[in-house]
């Protein structure tokens, strides 16, 4: 074959080498932004800020149309699920109100945040669980225990979980004025069980049944999405402790 001929095969087949490698590069960083939209697209219905509680050191998502805290100590009916009065390590709670025909109805999150130096996460349950079980509603209420999740923030991946469905009482606004009323309605309450965590968290979230068509996600998704996005924030440093002179 003249020399011509072989410097133009030469050139084709460095020509088809390039093409396959730049096709196989783009391929791989198609598919990482793809996996990254997807990512991004399920966390939509949450704030796309992190909200810090305990003084910081904890802080989560909330769902975006529930980033107002409630102005109260957690007394007020809606701050807590009714049946979780005593709520451990209570530091808030988030809501949002919706109209449904002639009615208000509240969707609340509760959040609770117990350091495990003062309670393991084996005593916050019990604590929960028999103030449940005293609700006429749910008697034989019980624990899903090690339900594994994709922490995306670096927080706790194993939770355990009470999902409550059934009559419970909502605080509803009915023409202007505030009424206490029994609706079906279902909570999901979340603890983080992870063995060696320095704190305990307590997602509740509860949503009357006539309002749960009008969410953008169903009540296990929503509080599943808050629980991956939980973070344990390390303390702020201690000048002193960097300085050998101080005192």
């Amino acid at each position: 074959m003249p020399r011509s001929a072989l410097l133009r095969v030469a050139t084709l087949w460095a020509a088809v080498g390039l093409v396959g490698c730049s096709s196989r590069s783009y391929e791989a960083d198609y598919q990482r932004r793809v996996s990254d939209f997807r990512g991004d697209s399920v966390f939509a219905t949450l704030a796309p800020t992190p909200t810090d509680v305990l003084d910081g050191r904890v802080r989560l998502r909330l769902p975006s149309e529930h980033t107002t805290p409630k102005q109260d100590d957690g007394t007020k009916i809606r701050a807590k699920p009714p049946f979780v009065r005593d709520f451990p390590g209570y530091v808030g709670a988030f809501e949002k109100i919706f109209t449904v025909g002639n009615e208000q109805l509240p969707a609340v999150l509760t959040v609770g945040v117990v350091p495990t130096s003062l309670r393991r996460h084996a005593e916050v349950e019990k604590v929960i669980l028999e103030q449940v079980r005293r609700d006429e509603s749910f008697p034989k209420a019980d624990w899903e225990r090690g339900r594994e999740v994709v922490a995306t923030a670096g927080g706790p991946t194993t939770w355990d979980v009470l999902s409550l469905a059934g009559s419970q009482e909502f605080e509803i606004v009915v023409g202007g004025n505030p009424d206490y009323k029994k609706l079906p309605g279902r909570c999901e309450i979340w603890v983080s069980a992870d063995p060696r965590q320095e704190f305990c968290t307590v997602v509740a979230y509860r949503v009357p049944d006539p309002l749960a068509d009008q969410l953008p996600t169903g009540v296990p998704q929503t509080v599943e999405l808050v629980a991956r996005s939980v973070a344990i924030v390390d303390p702020p440093a201690d000048p002193a402790a960097d300085d050998p002179g101080a005192k």
